[in-house]
């Protein structure tokens, strides 16, 4: 759910708050906010900024790539979940 797409510019603060708010409800599949939710967002966000017109699949291999030099998240099995929900606005892929 990427928001403020304004010229490409997301705003991580605020997708942060709402995927706290989702993890807190425990909708995500990820055992921690700060380890795992909160850098795959980071990742997914700019991802699409570098990108925003590429292909969803492109996006994903771009983020397993970047998961696979992070040993912190290496085999993180949400994380594409994760970051394809941030991708899934209407518009944004």
């Amino acid at each position: 759910m990427i928001h403020g797409r304004s010229e490409h510019v997301v705003d991580v603060e605020r997708e942060l708050a709402h995927w706290k708010a989702a993890f807190n409800l425990g909708t995500l599949p990820a055992m921690s906010f700060r380890y795992e939710v909160a850098r795959v967002i980071r990742l997914a966000c700019d991802i699409y900024v570098r990108d925003p017109h590429g292909a969803r699949s492109a996006w994903i291999d771009d983020l397993q790539g970047r998961l696979a030099k992070r040993s912190s998240l290496r085999g993180h099995p949400g994380a594409a979940e994760i970051a394809d929900r941030c991708w899934s606005l209407p518009g944004c892929a």
